[in-house]
């Protein structure tokens, strides 16, 4: 009997969730990383709209999620040609909430 993987069907997702281990981004406030790509609009159990970004932080290639409108917005901006770029991210509060940016 044929295994799956033999048949040669591909199922598309449409989203790249790059086969790299999740980093929390509270981990890499105020390092310097490397942003290789992102996909926009991804659902997670928190919700809708996030986005997923690949990094190279101390050598190593590790995903995060985040629906931080900065860096979403930033991100947006930022024509493919630029990747990958050098930035840190940084951590502003305001009250009870946590606002993340781009520098």
């Amino acid at each position: 009997m044929k295994k799956f993987s033999e048949l040669g069907i591909e199922i598309e997702t449409g989203k790249n969730m790059f086969q790299v281990p999740k980093i929390q981004i509270t981990e890499i406030i105020n390092c310097e990383i490397e942003v290789l790509d992102f996909e926009k609009d991804i659902t997670t159990r928190h919700g809708d709209g996030r986005y997923i970004l690949k990094i190279k932080y101390n050598g190593n290639e590790y995903k995060f999620f985040t629906n931080a409108a900065k860096i979403k917005e930033a991100l947006d901006k930022i024509p493919k040609t630029e990747f990958p770029f050098q930035t840190t991210i940084k951590q502003e509060s305001f009250g009870t909430g946590r606002t993340f940016y781009f520098t």
